[in-house]
């Protein structure tokens, strides 16, 4: 078959108009890429703008869940009377008292000097300053009930915030058939006693 000149010049047409809409293609899928790239990338930044925003959001909230909890927290400390200088004899006969209307056993304790409260996250804000006395406590009990009621006791005093750190509690060993009550417990505590003070200003 013998191919004629009008021929080769319209298989070349073809040809040539093939590469050309498939050089087209190639184009329209790069830039379909491209954009699609652009879209993704808006999308990803908006996220992030959303994610930013809902975060500060809520910092605020969270900055204003604390106030209102710290404004609670001081307006019921001082409706309790624990702003002021503390008052280690009251502490002393509320703990006295606390002893001889429970009927309890021995009670040690030490009292440590005041200083700053030093909790994590707590930031003492003026005119006010967290005070803390830290109280080593060393009681003999009949049974676990001793050092709850004391505890409540102590907590319904008024003049301070009681706070407990730690408590560990072991068993008394007794010979068998002791007669009359003996303490069969003992409780070592760390107990924070929290007060206010309030700094004027002139």
């Amino acid at each position: 078959m013998k191919i004629r000149r009008e021929d080769l010049k319209q298989l070349r047409a073809a040809a040539a108009s093939g590469l050309i809409m498939a050089a087209l293609g190639v184009a329209a899928i790069a830039v379909a890429d491209h954009y699609l790239g652009l879209a993704s990338k808006a999308r990803d930044a908006a996220k992030a703008q959303r994610s930013a925003a809902q975060e500060r959001v809520s910092k605020v909230f969270e900055e204003e869940r604390e106030i209102r909890e710290s404004l609670v927290f001081y307006q019921t400390m001082q409706r309790q009377g624990m702003l002021g200088p503390e008052n280690r004899l009251d502490w002393i006969d509320a703990i006295a008292k606390i002893k001889s209307d429970r009927k309890l056993f021995e009670i040690k304790y030490n009292i440590e000097a005041q200083k700053p409260l030093d909790y994590p996250g707590l930031v003492s804000t003026k005119p006010n300053d967290f005070l803390v006395s830290r109280m080593r406590l060393d009681m003999l009990l009949l049974h676990e009930e001793d050092l709850l009621n004391f505890l409540s006791d102590l907590r319904s005093v008024g003049r301070f915030h009681v706070s407990v750190r730690s408590c560990n509690m072991t068993r008394i060993e007794r010979g068998a058939g002791t007669p009359g009550l003996y303490p069969r417990l003992r409780s070592e505590c760390q107990i924070d006693l929290i007060t206010v003070r309030e700094n004027k200003t002139t």
